[in-house]
């Protein structure tokens, strides 16, 4: 396998020393500021540390104990042991954290390859245009739209020269994307270290080979360009969009993975206040950056799998998210996700759960609901896992989690089943019944295996195959 720094050498070079020079530090101060993790004993617990911090860092209770982790002021270090509730300190100075991350990002002395520090949005951009000058002729560049201050959100479509089968325009197609939440650096460089780690072993990996010959893989590695400057410039911790209220003027942020209409609205799982870090906007889609990501989702003929990648708690998370409610093809899911957490254990013996809301909490108008409940694409949330520096991890571990996350995709390309329509593990009568169906419409793209939008001849030949070896093409 091509070593991850081999790749950067190769590619990252150029644009290696915009990656990590920081511009000025961060004006936004997080003195006598700790983080603890906690292990609720109950709601009431997690009321409670909801009411004194407003900034929970993990996105559920990531830990063997059922620990969640709170940004809180040291002196509230008291109230949770005058309370009694379990808890440990898991970072005990946030603003020295931030000191360190930006002395080492400005230390002269320091490897400048992509790899051994966290890109810019400058950088990232550079980045991609690298990956299309090295592999022309698997990668292109693409551009959704831009942001609400005007930066593009940029992507790139990735595959092998192989043709799609029969009349199709494109392949079937895999969208991975990350940085919905600003503050989540190691989600960005953990989705360019998996789409390098593609491109460099498609000649000599069999298993790399079969899933770009057979898919068609679109990455978009900041989808909040604006709230990603922000965490450069001014807010190291900044999560949410640049969305501005008046008057005054003032940056208030939209959670973009709140903003998403499946489940949009529910108290539950987001909030109506502009404080609040899950604030769901006005409406579902009110932002660009929603709007952008959506709108290209919608132009795809055939979304075979979304991926959302974000940090940290360990965990792959399947639909729902907005309800405890199980979905339909709860059992293909589960199954999928399993083998992605499978791959990774087996490749680096970490352990990431898979579930729903019930290993994390209820979370409402989020991108893989979206993207399941409306195209019917297999959807997850991976939450990459992270021992030390919460949202600053350092980057020693962007190779690591680069890696877990390869394997978590490479789970996925190896798993996904086209032919079984209802996701219960296998290609019966109900799938045949449900193809057929569909290659009568013609127009339909329900039994759509290519990737052209509709469900026609090439189709059939591929489910009939598939359904009479009860596997998957």
């Amino acid at each position: 396998m091509t070593t991850f720094r081999e790749c950067s050498c190769v590619v990252a070079g150029c644009v290696a020393a915009a990656s990590v020079v920081a511009q000025q530090p961060s004006p936004t101060r997080y003195d006598e500021q700790v983080v603890v993790s906690v292990t609720p004993r109950g709601i009431a617990d997690i009321a409670f540390m909801e009411s004194i911090s407003g900034d929970r860092w993990t996105c559920g209770p990531g830990g063997p104990a059922g620990e969640a982790d709170y940004r809180i002021g040291t002196g509230q270090v008291r109230e949770l042991q005058n309370r009694g509730i379990p808890f440990r300190i898991f970072i005990d100075d946030v603003q020295a954290l931030i000191d360190r991350e930006r002395a080492d990002m400005n230390d002269p002395f320091r490897p400048r390859g992509l790899w051994d520090s966290f890109p810019t949005y400058a950088a990232t951009s550079a980045y991609v245009d690298s990956l299309v000058a090295t592999y022309p002729e698997m990668v292109t560049r693409i551009s959704l739209g831009t942001s609400l201050q005007g930066r593009e959100i940029f992507g790139f479509r990735m595959t092998s020269p192989v043709p799609p089968i029969g009349n199709a325009a494109r392949k079937p197609v895999v969208v991975i994307q990350s940085l919905q939440h600003a503050r989540e650096w190691i989600g960005l460089t953990s989705a360019l270290y998996t789409a390098t780690q593609l491109l460099a072993n498609y000649q000599t990996d069999p298993a790399v080979r079969q899933a770009l010959d057979t898919y068609e893989m679109v990455f978009i590695p900041i989808v909040n360009p604006d709230g990603y400057e922000i965490t450069w410039t001014s807010d190291r911790y900044w999560r949410k969009n640049a969305h501005t209220i008046t008057p005054p003027p003032r940056i208030v942020g939209v959670d973009l993975n709140r903003n998403w209409s499946v489940g949009w609205g529910l108290n539950s799982g987001s909030s109506n206040s502009y404080s609040s870090e899950t604030y769901r906007g006005t409406a579902a889609f009110s932002e660009p950056e929603t709007k952008a990501v959506r709108n290209y989702l919608q132009s795809i003929p055939k979304l075979a799998a979304f991926i959302d990648v974000h940090t940290y708690a360990g965990l792959i998370l399947r639909p729902w998210a907005y309800q405890w409610q199980t979905p339909p093809g709860y059992p293909g899911l589960t199954r999928v996700g399993q083998a992605m957490s499978a791959k990774v254990k087996a490749g680096t013996n970490v352990t990431y759960a898979v579930g729903g809301p019930e290993i994390l909490y209820l979370a409402s108008g989020v991108a893989p609901d979206w993207a399941y409940g409306t195209t019917g694409a297999v959807s997850f949330t991976i939450e990459m896992h992270n021992d030390y520096g919460g949202f600053s991890p350092g980057p020693e571990t962007i190779a690591p989690s680069g890696y877990e996350c390869q394997l978590a995709i490479t789970g996925l390309l190896q798993n996904l089943c086209r032919a079984d329509f209802n996701l219960d593990n296998v290609v019966d009568d109900a799938d045949f019944t449900s193809f057929v169906g569909a290659y009568n419409a013609l127009l339909s793209n329900a039994g759509d295996l290519t990737g052209d939008g509709m469900t026609d001849d090439s189709d059939f030949s591929l489910f009939v195959n598939a359904y009479d070896r009860r596997t998957c093409p």
